[in-house]
């Protein structure tokens, strides 16, 4: 009972920080949108696991206009926490039949009006693959299903794609690289035979060359994540580090406008203080973009007091604005991505 007054408590607050926006803040964000707006031949492509899931849902349905392709790994639907960290850890990962799509589809299309998302209609004709391992006891599959349920309100069923059949704990799942598939733990990547990378960027860009037989670390760059931070942020209330990773495929380093754009958010317990350069090295992207023409964005969460596993914001941690385009982490994500589109 005092969870769901908690919902409901949480759900009429957001309501009013979004009415606000839209009185005081969306048009300022208007003028933002026309200034940086993304052609539709540059759309990009996201994927994530666990926060970075969630992340990744976050991003697709905020700025729908120019993400075309969202893969999720043991994620959930948008603004499922509802600003809640208690709503985050019960509902959004071990008690999936307490979360109300309709609240959400709602909270959404709210969202929408104050303009601080893009119209969810963009959502139309985006491509989801949504993964979920059997044995996952860290989000339950069926919070996934209800991802499905959430997404199958914008998008035509033909163009979600679930891989719900792979007996993996929770973990990015590979095909030659990490721990054995129904392991949990460090560094939450696991080897299932199976390459989920693969799978869905083949989803987003159709037939793809055979993956290089090298992976070219001269073709990481570092990015200073910080420089896109606000003023009125730090890397310790924004929940970033310092620097973020991208992989640049040799054909593309004179010319990066011959290559697609693809986010990969990494999840809880995955960043460079915690794994180093694993997830950025050794989960099978780079391989895939060197071949066909994909960048790969790998942003970076930081681990402070208030996200002492260093996962990305779908919380709200950084602010109650957090699943929308003012989001201080969402906005600086897409700023490097509109830096490296450019």
């Amino acid at each position: 009972m005092n969870n769901n007054n908690n919902n409901k408590y949480n759900y009429i607050l957001l309501l009013i920080i979004l009415t606000l926006n839209l009185i005081f803040i969306s048009p300022i964000l208007c003028s933002i949108k026309v200034k940086n707006n993304v052609k539709s031949s540059d759309q990009i492509t996201v994927s994530g696991i666990s926060s970075g899931g969630y992340m990744a849902v976050q991003f697709h349905v905020a700025f729908s206009s120019m993400v075309r392709g969202a893969a999720v790994l043991a994620g959930g639907p948008y603004f499922c926490a509802k600003a809640s960290v208690i709503t985050a850890q019960l509902d959004c990962m071990k008690t999936p039949e307490l979360i109300s799509i309709t609240e959400l589809i709602d909270a959404t299309e709210f969202a929408a009006t104050s303009l601080t998302i893009d119209d969810p209609s963009n959502l139309k004709n985006s491509q989801v693959w949504l993964y979920s391992g059997m044995n996952d006891t860290v989000v339950v599959p069926g919070v996934m299903k209800k991802l499905v349920e959430y997404y199958s309100n914008y998008i035509n069923n033909d163009n979600i794609k679930t891989v719900f059949n792979i007996q993996s704990e929770h973990a990015f799942i590979t095909n030659s690289f990490g721990n054995n598939c129904t392991y949990l733990g460090p560094d939450y990547i696991n080897n299932c035979n199976f390459n989920a990378p693969w799978d869905f960027l083949s989803q987003f860009y159709g037939e793809l060359n055979q993956p290089s037989l090298k992976n070219l670390t001269e073709n990481i760059i570092t990015i200073d994540q910080s420089s896109f931070i606000p003023i009125e942020y730090t890397t310790i209330t924004a929940g970033l580090n310092n620097f973020a990773y991208a992989y640049i495929p040799t054909s593309c380093k004179n010319d990066k406008s011959l290559c697609s754009i693809h986010v990969a958010f990494h999840g809880c317990l995955q960043t460079v203080a915690t794994i180093g350069d694993t997830f950025y090295t050794k989960t099978g992207y780079n391989e895939i973009a060197e071949t066909n023409n994909i960048i790969i964005l790998y942003p970076q969460a930081l681990e402070t007091e208030l996200n002492p596993k260093g996962c990305f914001d779908w919380w709200s941690f950084t602010g109650a604005d957090y699943a929308s385009q003012l989001g201080v982490q969402m906005g600086v994500v897409k700023s490097m991505v509109m830096s490296l589109s450019n």
